[in-house]
């Protein structure tokens, strides 16, 4: 799995978006290792743009909220948008 933020000036911010990634994967998808996450500045600049890349999907959605939410938004998206394991979805 590949996190990028290089538009996240702040080190430990980026850590945060990043551990925060790698939990909810690990949590509900653990086999996506061949996957891509990117975060960056939206064009209009009126939030964040996280990108999701992977075997046969990419996908694109716009975060709106202070950097300071950032890790919260991103782990939030991925949960909404993975399906979760076989395991998980009968409980």
């Amino acid at each position: 799995m590949t996190i990028c933020c290089p538009q996240l000036g702040d080190a430990a911010m980026r850590s945060q978006v990043a551990q925060a990634v790698r939990s909810t994967i690990k949590r509900c998808r653990p086999s996506f290792e061949q996957w891509r996450f990117s975060l960056f500045r939206s064009q209009s600049g009126m939030g964040w743009d996280l990108a999701i890349s992977g075997p046969r999907f990419r996908k694109v959605f716009t975060l709106h909220g202070p950097a300071d939410d950032l890790p919260g938004l991103v782990s939030a998206y991925i949960e909404a948008i993975l399906p979760r394991k076989a395991s998980q979805s009968t409980n």
